[in-house]
């Protein structure tokens, strides 16, 4: 029987290899979900779960940290899919848009690379990185979720 995590973890890379770019157009077209839900029913839970990081002893507290990574990266793609969102497929196309979600991935899989060598300096330190890309784009995009 897999265990939650291992399910999450599949769940995760499957959505990275299904949104790849070589199917990114016709899967914009197939868009099930608003960028609001893939912000706040996995981003916001695996970025909240990063930035909480603080002193993983266990291979499971490391796994989470893991884990968590993995959803941002994996939340990246498919929101850069665009969404059913009335604005979503709008905002994707933006250079500022880009900007951000391009900065916002080099942070996560900084995350990524951090709970996989166990180091919590480096995984503070893209928790750091991580804040600014997402900030900026609520700035832009979505100013209400700011002052939340």
């Amino acid at each position: 029987m897999f265990h939650l995590c291992s399910v999450t973890r599949i769940l995760a890379i499957g959505l990275v290899l299904v949104t790849s770019t070589s199917v990114k157009a016709e899967a914009n077209a197939h868009a099930a979900l608003t960028i609001k839900e893939v912000m706040e029913s996995i981003i916001v839970p695996a970025s909240d779960t990063l930035w909480a990081a603080d002193d993983p002893q266990t291979e499971e507290e490391w796994q989470i940290l893991e884990d968590a990574a993995i959803r941002t990266i994996a939340a990246r793609y498919l929101m850069d899919l665009g969404g059913t969102g009335p604005d979503d497929n709008r905002w994707v196309k933006d250079p500022s848009w880009q900007a951000f979600s391009n900065a916002f991935d080099k942070a996560a899989r900084d995350s990524l690379d951090a709970a996989r060598d166990k180091n919590i300096d480096r995984l503070l330190d893209a928790g750091y990185e991580l804040y600014p890309p997402c900030e900026g784009c609520h700035l832009i995009f979505n100013p209400g979720v700011v002052n939340q």
